[in-house]
């Protein structure tokens, strides 16, 4: 080989070793580093139980209504503040909140504690209304009167309303009925007998067979009463010593109403939802009758004579019984 061809042969070398080394070098795909794996959280330590636990459980329960009832107080919602005051003090007991109860019960009726009895949840129903002398205690020998009438309401919001009737002799010694042992059940959120009529000295028991619970009260001033917390089958009694119309209200459930007329008369009697009532066994004379009804402003007295045989009379009320409130005194809806 010439010179000069060993020259090109060597220029030519050089350059594809230049484009050789000028190529890029592919390199190869990174591989992918899995994450390591989370670790395995640790079982969370069982619940504690056994009678410590609970108790603990029911002590947190009553802080949480205590707390509540002290929001609502703030508010100035009395009412909503004792029920929740209420629901601590049935969970830990009376005792444990003394100190703190007037705070909360400061213008309601005086609370009953007595001890809790209880009914079978299968007693039978009450029915819509209870009482009349001529049923509670018939006339052995019936007198020679008898007496039908009826009552009725005038005035804005007339119409028809059930009622209580008494009637007692102007001279003369009157006959005494004795004391009665009576029920007033709150069933289905509604009380029942809706009116009870009960000579004077009676007691009433007042149980709850709902599985929630109910607070019977009353601010009429024949018996003032707060009977608290409590359900299914438990009852309180209450003994009505004084004459009159005491309304009954329920402090949770502001639908709930009822009343016990306590009679100091000889002749009582319930009337009809059309204020139709009757007397079957009366000895002839003057007497004094007396009429109100669950929609009257008050009840009225008028004179009557009742003579051998048949008699009728008719008694007219006004229109305009109060509305319902709750156990501090303010109408339903409205705080304090």
């Amino acid at each position: 080989m010439t010179p000069s061809r060993r020259l090109m042969t060597a220029l030519a070398l050089c350059s594809l070793t230049g484009l050789v080394q000028a190529a890029p070098v592919a390199k190869p795909a990174p591989t992918p580093v899995k994450p390591a794996p989370r670790p395995t959280p640790a079982p969370a330590p069982p619940a504690p139980t056994g009678p410590a636990a609970e108790k603990a459980e029911l002590l947190r329960e009553a802080a949480r209504n205590l707390d509540k009832a002290a929001s609502a107080l703030a508010k100035g919602q009395k009412s909503l503040a004792e029920q929740f005051f209420s629901f601590a003090e049935n969970i830990v007991g009376p005792d444990a909140l003394v100190d703190l109860a007037p705070l909360f019960r400061e213008g309601a009726p005086p609370r009953i504690t007595t001890p809790l009895k209880k009914l079978p949840m299968d007693t039978p129903a009450q029915p819509a209304v209870v009482g009349g002398s001529d049923d509670d205690e018939p006339e052995a020998r019936p007198q020679k009167g008898s007496l039908t009438g009826s009552i009725k309401l005038e005035g804005k919001g007339a119409g028809e309303s059930i009622g209580v009737v008494t009637l007692t002799p102007t001279s003369g010694k009157a006959r005494k009925r004795s004391p009665k042992q009576r029920i007033v059940e709150q069933r289905g959120r509604q009380f029942a007998p809706h009116i009870l009529a009960v000579p004077v000295g009676s007691t009433v028991a007042f149980p709850n067979f709902d599985n929630l619970y109910h607070n019977v009260f009353s601010l009429s001033e024949p018996r003032r009463f707060d009977l608290g917390l409590y359900k299914n089958g438990e009852s309180r009694e209450i003994t009505f010593d004084k004459e009159g119309v005491v309304r009954l209200g329920c402090n949770l459930h502001a639908n709930m109403s009822a009343w016990v007329v306590v009679v100091s008369a000889p002749h009582y009697a319930i009337t009809d939802a059309t204020g139709k009532f009757s007397f079957k066994s009366l000895t002839p004379g003057k007497y004094k009758l007396q009429a109100w009804s669950e929609r009257s402003k008050a009840p009225v007295t008028q004179d009557i004579v009742i003579k051998a045989g048949a008699n009728d009379v008719s008694a007219s009320l006004e229109a305009g019984a109060a509305g319902s409130t709750d156990k501090f005194g303010a109408p339903r809806g409205q705080s304090p």
